[in-house]
Order: C-alpha cells, then sequence, then structure tokens
C-alpha cells in the first residue's frame, strides 16, 4: 500500500466509528447486563452481549451505509477488525459470565461475603475492552468511557452498592451519549438516493 493510501484508509478508519452506533449498542449491553442483574436473569446478561455484536454490523448496514457509503479496507486491516470484534465478544461474554457467577456466589445461601471491591470488579472488567477499543479505534470518548466504568466501580465500592446500580447508571449514560452521538449523524448524513 502506498503512503497516500495508507493515509487515507487510516483517516477513513477513525471516521468508521464515528457514527455512535456502537456507542449506543456499548452501552445497551452495559445498561442490560445491570438490568438482569438487579432482577436476578443472569441469562440475558450472559447472551445479550453477543445477540448485541450479531446485531452491529446489520444495523450499520441499515443505518449508516445508506449515508456514507460502503468502505472495503485492506486485508490486514479487515482481519484486525473482525479479529477485534470477536475476541471483544468472546471478552465481554466471558467476562460478564465470570461476574454473575461471583455474584450468585456472593450472595447465595451460606456463602461468606468476600472483599467489598469486588463490587466494583464488573465495571472494572468492562472498563478494559472500552480501553482498548479507544486505543483500536483512536476514539477517544471509549477512553471516557472507561473512565467512567472505573469511577462508578469506585462509587459502588465507597458506597457499599451492588453491582448493578454502578452497570446501569453507567450503561444509561454511555446509551444516551451514543443516541446522542447516532441522532446528530443520522441528521447530517441523510440517506443517499440509490440509482
Amino acid at each position: 500500500m502506498t503512503p497516500v493510501a495508507s493515509v487515507s484508509e487510516n483517516r477513513a478508519f477513525r471516521s468508521f466509528w464515528k457514527d455512535g452506533l456502537l456507542d449506543l449498542m456499548f452501552g445497551l449491553v452495559i445498561l442490560v447486563v445491570g438490568l438482569s442483574w438487579w432482577q436476578e436473569v443472569a441469562v440475558l446478561g450472559a447472551v445479550f452481549p453477543s445477540v448485541c455484536a450479531g446485531l452491529w454490523y446489520p444495523l450499520r448496514k441499515r443505518l449508516v451505509e445508506p449515508r456514507l457509503g460502503y468502505v472495503e479496507f485492506s486485508g490486514d486491516r479487515d482481519l484486525n477488525i473482525r479479529s477485534f470484534r470477536h475476541g471483544l465478544t468472546a471478552f465481554l461474554t466471558g467476562s460478564l459470565t465470570l461476574a454473575i457467577i461471583l455474584y450468585l456466589v456472593w450472595t447465595g445461601n451460606g456463602a461468606h461475603r468476600p472483599m467489598e471491591w469486588i463490587a466494583g470488579l464488573p465495571l472494572a472488567l468492562l472498563a478494559i475492552p472500552a480501553l482498548f477499543f479507544s486505543v483500536f479505534t483512536r476514539c477517544v470518548r471509549y477512553a471516557f468511557y472507561a473512565l467512567l466504568l472505573l469511577i462508578a466501580g469506585g462509587i459502588i465500592i465507597m458506597q457499599g452498592w451492588e453491582p448493578h446500580v454502578g452497570l446501569m447508571a453507567s450503561g444509561l449514560v454511555i446509551s444516551i451519549a451514543g443516541l446522542v452521538i447516532l441522532a446528530r449523524f443520522l441528521l447530517h448524513y441523510p440517506a443517499l438516493n440509490a440509482t
């Protein structure tokens, strides 16, 4: 790839993530995990991240591509994108399943309560992929989401609250941010006429 093509591809790759759809999906995952934790429906919290990961691409084709067109990245970058997406899905599903199992053990009959800091663990686990995604996409707002998750985890620990409170609050904030970014995107970029 020539240096000019590489610069253009880097610019296109950075703008590829500015529509807010992934922000909305990430926030909804956190919100639903918090709700499932609160209502003790562990299956929903474990399955919903995979469902969202599967819905992202069709929603992107339906909402974003009619406005900006389709971008095909080089083979190496495309492989990196797919690998990252699969890795992120596996990490989120695995960490949230682990967090739910820890919670169920924690609140089970006769179980000894672990140290109070464990209530912030799910939020810290979710901050890790947000930070990785910030580096991967060069979108600074995901670093802010990671910081929000860490702060929410700290508040949960200091106040002695259950983890679902921080999950629902931060998930709601990230979902609203994603919805605002997506709404702006949809307003500023009307669908192109199909010819």
